[in-house]
């Protein structure tokens, strides 16, 4: 049945069909989810203007109200109001990247549907990057939709940063993979100055940039690896300027107890502090990662361990699988492995998991 229907849709029909039907289950999950709240969740998430600064400004429409929640208020704030000014004691806002925000504000439309708009269309466009990212046109296909159900992909219908840093890094390894390498490093500038972890786009660069044959590919992918550091650059020094402080949104970490350490990932499986479902995707992730290293390009695998690693390495599996949704080259690595009946199997299974996420939010329960 699938095999007819990408057939009848070809292959950009079929991902937007994916696309919409995943948007819409999860859409509909967090709203299960939501109908479901105890009244003491209601009492909490009920938008009240201006009651502080996290819920600024008129509330968002019903359609919508469910799908913000915790890291979204911050999105929201800053798209409203920015940053806070310089002031004693921690400034929670600035562990969050300025671009998404921006982004939002230059739409002029609602913040809410500003919101749901960009994290949509950023989606489609990660999705529609990452079918082009494999040789064979069916694998590509089948991470595009592995990517739409993963298990935190809902969190790319909310106001959160995840769909815009998804796109821009998908954009980054396509360029990438079509050695157009100073391209590659803009947008992976985007993606740096969405999120952290879009330095990944440099990791990708400097892995193809260190096994690059020719030597003029050699210095365009280097040169491409410090490009693609220019938006956490830019960020850092608005940071120093601004608040006195050029890694603040690093140092912010200590107050969720995420400390930076080798032996980080260590920590946090032995915390025993989270649900099964972080340890299970966790650990899938680390078995996924470790066997791309025989199936995939040095770039893709470098960049993919490095996006596992990377949060493990503070200590907690906190987030993980919403981290995980926007891993773009673990994703697009998973077709190289499983094919076939097995791996829509697996596709299915992730998004029953997305589905029950999604409705944990929209019931308000931040699982640990």
């Amino acid at each position: 049945m699938i095999f007819r229907a990408r057939r009848l849709l070809g292959r950009g029909g079929f991902i937007i069909a994916a696309f919409l039907l995943t948007r819409l289950l999860a859409i509909a999950a967090t709203h299960a989810g939501a109908a479901r709240m105890t009244p003491a969740k209601v009492a909490q998430w009920k938008w009240i203007p201006d009651r502080d600064n996290l819920f600024p400004g008129a509330p968002p429409p019903a359609l919508l109200a469910p799908l913000v929640r915790w890291d979204a208020n911050f999105y929201v704030s800053l798209t409203r109001d920015g940053y806070p000014p310089r002031h004693p004691g921690a400034n929670h806002h600035l562990a969050f990247f300025p671009l998404y925000p921006l982004l939002l504000r230059a739409t002029h439309l609602d913040v809410f549907w500003a919101a749901f708009w960009v994290s949509n269309a950023c989606t489609l466009l990660a999705a529609l990057c990452i079918a082009r990212l494999s040789k064979r046109p069916a694998d590509g296909l089948r991470a595009a939709v592995l990517f739409l159900a993963s298990p935190g992909a809902h969190f790319f219908a909310y106001p959160y940063s995840e769909a815009l840093f998804a796109a821009a890094l998908a954009a980054s390894l396509l360029l990438l993979l079509r050695e157009r390498y100073l391209l590659a490093g803009v947008a992976g500038a985007v993606a740096s100055a969405t999120r952290s972890p879009g330095v990944a786009a440099a990791v990708a660069l400097g892995t193809q940039a260190l096994l690059a044959v020719r030597t003029s590919a050699r210095v365009r992918a280097f040169c491409g690896a410090a490009l693609a550091l220019g938006g956490v650059g830019a960020f850092m020094a608005w940071c120093h300027f601004a608040q006195g402080d050029a890694l603040a949104f690093v140092h912010l970490q200590a107050f969720h107890g995420r400390h930076l350490s080798l032996l980080g990932p260590v920590r946090a499986f032995l915390a025993f502090d989270r649900d099964p479902d972080y340890y299970l995707l966790s650990t899938a992730c680390l078995y996924l990662a470790a066997r791309l290293v025989r199936r995939a390009p040095a770039w893709q695998w470098a960049t993919a361990a490095f996006l596992v690693l990377l949060p493990m390495s503070t200590g907690t599996l906190q987030a993980m699988i919403r981290y995980q949704a926007a891993n773009v080259p673990l994703v697009a690595g998973v077709p190289l492995l499983y094919r076939g009946k097995t791996f829509w199997r697996i596709a299915a299974a992730c998004c029953a998991w997305m589905c029950f996420e999604a409705f944990l939010y929209g019931k308000g329960i931040g699982h640990n």
